[in-house]
């Protein structure tokens, strides 16, 4: 069986990966698989537990950190723990997937700097919104978010476009129609996997 390749996908707020995430499945190839990331906030309305996240509790997070269970993990936002186990990753790889990973530009760092021979498993790009969008997009999903909750993600945004270039092998702008964006996504997948 052909072994899978590893495909991280990194974003600022608002620049269209649900969008892009729910194309892909539509694309019915039925080789791509999503991983999911532990995190340990709390679900929002609709979630479900499996479905693209798996929700831990900060301690069990903390004892998996200690077991040196994750590949990589983040405090995001200064909010909740992200991460993504090794296990995980090695499980669809042997499977022969084409597996995507969302991450952000920290967690591709702290893999360069924690695992230099790792990057030659996977392909990464960065997928930008100009800012103007990405202050739209947020509070249409988080209208109840004060300013400095924006600031906050903005400040994170801003760290995402320094590090992308330095970090990731394609930056993909979000200027184009998302069945454009899906068409560059694949380009990809197909030069990488095939």
């Amino acid at each position: 069986m052909k072994k899978g390749h590893l495909f991280f996908i990194m974003w600022v707020s608002g620049s269209g990966k649900g969008t892009l995430r729910t194309n892909l499945k539509n694309t019915k190839k039925e080789n791509i698989e999503f991983l999911k990331s532990y995190v340990t906030r709390e679900m929002r309305p609709g979630e479900v537990n499996g479905d693209q996240y798996w929700f831990i509790t900060q301690d069990a997070f903390k004892t998996a950190i200690e077991h040196n269970e994750f590949l990589e993990y983040e405090l995001v936002h200064k909010v909740a723990y992200y991460g993504t186990k090794q296990q995980d990753v090695i499980h669809w790889l042997e499977s022969g997937k084409i597996l995507f990973k969302e991450i952000d530009t920290k967690w591709l760092k702290q893999l360069h700097e924690k695992y230099p021979d790792f990057s030659k498993n996977y392909t990464s790009f960065f997928i930008d919104v100009p800012n103007e969008v990405f202050r739209q997009r947020f509070f249409e999903r988080s209208p109840e978010a004060s300013e400095e909750d924006f600031q906050n993600r903005l400040e994170s945004a801003i760290f995402e476009r320094e590090h992308a270039s330095e970090y990731c092998d394609y930056i993909l702008r979000w200027d184009n129609t998302p069945e454009e964006v899906l068409q560059e996504v694949l380009e990809i997948i197909h030069k990488h996997s095939s």
